[in-house]
């Protein structure tokens, strides 16, 4: 229960409205009554957590963020894939540089 409401906080510190940290916070703890998993109810939060579109930026990133940052209006999943290639790209890039 406890690692299910630490993702749920996490997720709703993510989405940086604390009206979704409170339902999803009564979701897992009423989840039992209903025969549900806690945990399944708290990944159901990450997973919303990911399909939502971002609100826009706070803080311009540097690097892959920047770029990930940069398409915010785009649901977080496009940009977490974003952030990523551009990762992965970047670091190719430092081992191509030293190799």
């Amino acid at each position: 229960m406890r690692v299910a409401l630490l993702l749920v906080r996490f997720a709703a510190a993510v989405v940086g409205d604390e009206r979704y940290r409170e339902q999803w916070e009564a979701d897992v703890v009423g989840a039992r009554e209903l025969g549900m998993s806690p945990l399944g109810v708290a990944f159901g939060a990450v997973r919303a957590v990911v399909a939502m579109p971002s609100k826009g930026a706070v803080v311009a990133g540097i690097g892959p963020l920047g770029i990930a940052l940069r398409h915010a209006g785009t649901p977080r999943g496009r940009v977490l894939a974003i952030a990523v290639v551009s990762a992965l790209l970047l670091l190719g890039g430092i081992v191509m540089l030293f190799a």
